[in-house]
């Protein structure tokens, strides 16, 4: 008799043709996120504590102990829910667990923890990750069926409503002994300088290069500016095949483009694209956010219409909005469409109007929208 595995998603095939399982595909992330973690902590803490800038113990420590409370917190957070939702079919605590996939509940506190300041001050991140697991996690179902990323839902909410407490906690001691700086990160820097004034020795100088910002050796979110250990992970989990590279590479892509026309209108280089896709959390967004399997389209095609999306939604918000970062607020909006983006190459597909030959035409569209996006962005900074 044929044996069939009822769970919840996400799913991935391996190369033997057996199911992996959610666990196996959750502990790839967290080794994809190894990397990162280990440069924040060399970063905020280790060589904060060989400059003997800080004050106290504490503060030089902070950002290790937000790694650990993130998750731990989030964790907590997803067995009093489910305890409060199953208390009936509960009778002790290996049933808790075993109701759903609780051992790594603490993700999303982690991804959350990771895009924050370095200094945000404890109640907020509790406070965020709270937002994030309740109502853009256990309200939609849990496990899998949530729509949003239960971490950018938390993001947004403490940027929008707690944004006075975020702008002074980028830097970290050392990092706030650098005049340069200002006590801004790259993109906020940016945010304040007129056109006439955007060239590479008013935006990137400041910050020691470009070199500093694909390592991370500048100011921002605490797991969001090493480009390369993001890189590394995401990587990673490309080979893994628990990410489509179809979604970080349009992305990162688009914006790339974009920002390219654009920096022709402020007499930019080369620089200025690399410069906006180094910046800010977009390689963190591109492999770790835009990626999540259950928030993201499930087929090629709508992938890379999702991920052409975000990256104009991100320029959009960046160049013309009031909003310096931009990539949680983009991959939120399109977690929105994205269940109907792929519904809809789907149905196309079924109908048989989405053969192969018309794939092509569809990619021209989406390059044309794209460069009739980037026009009216030069247009309106005329």
């Amino acid at each position: 008799m044929e044996k069939f595995l009822v769970s919840k998603g996400p799913y991935i095939r391996s190369a033997d043709d057996n199911k992996r399982t959610t666990s196996k595909i959750m502990r790839d992330v967290y080794i994809a996120l190894l990397p990162t973690i280990l440069f924040t902590i060399y970063k905020n803490v280790i060589k904060v504590f060989i400059s003997g800038m800080y004050q106290s113990v504490y503060q030089a420590l902070y950002p290790l102990l937000l790694l650990i409370i993130g998750p731990l917190f989030s964790i907590i957070l997803e067995l009093l829910c489910l305890f409060i939702i199953h208390r009936g079919e509960i009778n002790n605590f290996k049933d808790l667990i075993e109701i759903e996939k609780t051992e790594f509940g603490g993700l999303p506190g982690l991804f959350f923890v990771l895009t924050l300041p370095t200094y945000t001050p404890l109640w907020i991140v509790l406070v965020g990750i709270a937002v994030g697991e309740v109502v853009g996690k256990m309200l939609f179902g849990g496990f899998g069926q949530n729509i949003f990323n239960p971490a950018l839902v938390g993001r947004a909410f403490v940027a929008f409503t707690f944004s006075s407490y975020l702008g002074g906690a980028y830097l970290n001691p050392l990092e706030a002994s650098i005049d340069a700086y200002a006590g801004a990160t790259p993109l906020t820097f940016y945010s304040k300088l007129d056109i006439a004034n955007i060239t590479y020795e008013n935006t990137v100088s400041p910050f020691g290069g470009l070199l500093n910002f694909f390592l991370g050796l500048t100011p921002g979110g605490i797991g969001e500016t090493s480009a390369l250990a993001i890189l590394i992970g995401g990587i990673y989990l490309s080979i893994r095949k628990v990410i489509d590279w179809r979604i970080p590479l349009t992305y990162i892509g688009v914006v790339f483009i974009t920002t390219f026309f654009i920096g022709l209108k402020v007499n930019g280089g080369i620089w200025y694209p690399t410069y906006m896709i180094l910046s800010g959390g977009l390689f963190f967004g591109a492999f770790f956010m835009a990626t999540e399997p259950v928030t993201s389209p499930k087929t090629a095609l709508a992938r890379v219409i999702f991920a052409a999306f975000l990256g104009v939604l991100t320029v959009l918000f960046r160049i013309i909005g009031n909003m310096p970062e931009g990539v949680a607020t983009a991959i939120v909006t399109m977690n929105i469409f994205g269940l109907a983006i792929n519904q809809y190459v789907i149905k196309l597909r079924i109908a048989g109007k989405l053969e192969k030959r018309f794939i092509p035409g569809l990619v021209v569209m989406i390059v044309l929208f794209v460069v009739l996006f980037t026009y009216t962005i030069v247009f309106a900074l005329n």
